[in-house]
């Protein structure tokens, strides 16, 4: 579907032994309840500090292509691994008019 833009789902965990199903059904459930159908699910396992994280780069690519609306994250810390990353993200979205939405944080 030509033009159609999507709604980002980026789930991060930093280890082996933690499962992003919770952060998945918080996040599900707050785009079925916005009518926000159209979803990408985007997901990595890695530290906060591994600048190594395909799932945020193939996301960053979507939404310089002009593929996202908007990117719903559980916290700002599962997108940025320092302050000056997630403010170079957040540039980065605001720059390509893409809104950034954290409901466990109030951020919408």
């Amino acid at each position: 579907m030509a033009g159609v833009k999507t709604t980002a789902i980026y789930l991060r965990v930093s280890t082996t032994d933690q499962t992003i199903d919770s952060q998945r059904d918080d996040l599900a459930a707050t785009c079925r309840q916005r009518g926000w159908t159209e979803t990408a699910v985007y997901e990595d396992q890695a530290s906060g500090a591994d600048s190594t994280r395909p799932a945020l780069a193939r996301l960053l690519t979507d939404v310089r292509s002009g593929r996202v609306d908007r990117i719903v994250c559980f916290k700002l810390d599962r997108l940025g691994r320092s302050l000056s990353h997630l403010a170079r993200i957040i540039d980065e979205l605001a720059a390509n008019r893409v809104a950034l939405i954290c409901p466990s944080q109030g951020i919408d």
